[in-house]
C-alpha cells in the first residue's frame, strides 16, 4: 500500500515537475526575446515578481477570471470535448446578468440580488454552449468549429446591447456601455485590498476548483466524463451514454463561462462595456493547458498568468517595456504546451507504421 502511494507520489511530482520546467523554458524564451529586441532582459521576470509580492490585489483580479475560464476548459476537456466557445458564453453571461441588474430595484436585498444575478448569467451561458453541443449530438457538426464561430455572435449582440437597449441613457456617454448598476447588485470586492477590484469572485473560484475535484474523481459523474473522453466505445458498453456526457459538460462549461461575465460586469466595471473581455476564454485554454486539465493545478496556472498578466500591466507603467510582451510569453507557453501534447500524436501513427511494417517482414 505504501508502495503504491509513493508511487502516485511521484507521478504527480513528474507531472508538476514537467508543467514547471515549461514555464521556466518559456520565460527563458521571452528573457532572450528582450534582450535581442532592445529591452530590459529581465522585466518580465521583474513584473511577475512585483504582481505577487506588492501588487497581489491586481493578480487576484487578473487571475479571477482566468481560473474560472481554465475551469471552463478544464470540465469539457476532460470528455475530450473542445468548447473554444467560452469567451461566448462569457459575454452571454454578462448580457444577461446586466439585462436582470438594471431591472432591479434599489431597495431589493443585497444577497438576493446577486443571487439572481449570477444564477441568470450561469442560465445565459449554460443555454448558449448548449447550441453548439446539440448541433454536435444531433447534427454531427465540429464542435470546434461551431463554439469559435458563435463568440462571434455573442460579441456582435453584446455590441447591438450597448449602442441599443441597454445604452446609458446619460448624453455625455462617449463609449458604448450600459448604465452603471445599482449598488446593491455589486459583487463585494475584497476589503482590505481596497482600493482595488480584487473581488470575492476569487473565493468563488476556489471553491469552484473544490468542487469540480469532488466531482471528477470522486464521483460516478465524475468516473462517466473520463471513460467517454478516453474511450467513447467502451463508455457505451459500460452503458454510459456519451451524448448525454458531452450535453452535461457544455452545460456545465457555460454555466462557469457565465459566472466570469457576471463577475466582471458586478465586481469589476459595475456596468456592461462593449470590450470588457479580453479574450478571458482563448486564456483559459493555456491555463487548463498548463495544469494539465486538472482543477487544482488550473487554481495555481491561473494565478500564474494573472501574475504575468499583471505584471505586464506595471512592466509597462515604470518602464518602457511594452505591455503587448506578456502577449508573446503566452503565446510561446501556448506554443510550448501545444508542442507537449501535438508531438506524441504525430509520433504514435509513425510508430504503428513502422511496427506493421516490421510485422509484414
Amino acid at each position: 500500500m505504501k508502495n503504491k502511494n509513493d508511487s502516485k507520489i511521484m507521478s504527480a511530482a513528474r507531472v508538476v515537475g514537467k508543467q514547471i520546467s515549461l514555464i521556466v523554458l518559456a520565460l527563458l524564451f521571452a528573457t532572450v526575446f528582450l534582450a535581442v529586441s532592445g529591452y530590459e532582459p529581465f522585466a518580465i521576470l521583474n513584473g511577475i515578481t512585483e504582481s505577487l509580492t506588492v501588487d497581489i490585489a491586481g493578480t487576484i483580479r487578473w487571475a479571477t477570471p482566468l481560473i474560472l475560464s481554465g475551469l471552463a476548459i478544464c470540465v469539457t476537456y476532460k470528455a475530450e470535448v473542445f468548447n473554444l466557445g467560452v469567451d461566448g458564453q462569457i459575454y452571454m453571461g454578462a448580457a444577461a446578468a446586466t439585462a436582470v441588474a438594471v431591472i432591479m430595484p434599489e431597495s431589493m436585498n443585497h444577497g438576493v440580488s446577486v443571487v439572481v444575478i449570477f444564477l441568470t448569467a450561469m442560465a445565459a451561458g449554460a443555454a448558449f454552449a448548449m447550441i453548439p453541443a446539440l448541433m454536435k449530438v444531433y447534427l454531427g457538426t465540429d464542435v470546434i468549429v461551431s463554439t469559435l464561430l458563435l463568440n462571434f455572435v455573442a460579441e456582435l449582440f453584446i455590441e447591438y446591447l450597448v449602442t441599443g437597449p441597454l445604452k446609458s441613457p446619460e448624453e455625455n456617454m462617449n463609449m458604448n456601455a450600459s448604465k452603471v448598476l445599482n449598488e446593491n447588485t455589486w459583487l463585494p470586492r475584497i476589503s482590505f485590498l481596497e482600493p482595488s477590484s480584487a473581488n470575492i469572485g476569487i473565493y468563488i473560484a476556489i471553491v469552484l476548483m473544490l468542487f469540480l475535484t469532488f466531482v471528477f474523481f470522486r464521483t460516478a459523474f465524475g468516473h462517466e466524463i473520463r471513460i467517454v473522453g478516453a474511450n467513447p466505445v467502451l463508455a457505451r458498453y459500460a452503458g454510459i451514454k456519451p451524448k448525454k456526457t458531452i450535453l452535461q459538460v457544455m452545460g456545465l462549461s457555460g454555466a462557469i463561462g457565465g459566472i466570469v461575465g457576471a463577475i466582471e460586469v458586478t465586481a469589476v466595471q459595475h456596468r456592461l462595456l462593449a470590450a470588457f473581455n479580453p479574450d478571458f476564454g482563448f486564456d483559459g485554454i493555456v491555463v487548463s493547458l498548463l495544469a494539465n486539465n486538472n482543477p487544482i493545478g488550473v487554481l495555481f496556472s491561473g494565478i500564474f498568468f494573472g501574475a504575468l498578466k499583471n505584471g505586464g500591466i506595471n512592466m509597462e507603467r515604470i518602464t518602457d517595456v511594452p505591455s503587448a510582451i506578456t502577449d508573446i510569453v503566452t503565446a510561446i507557453i501556448f506554443i510550448i504546451i501545444s508542442a507537449k501534447f501535438i508531438l506524441p500524436k504525430i509520433r504514435n501513427p509513425k510508430m504503428k507504421k513502422v511496427r506493421s511494417s516490421e510485422g509484414g517482414k
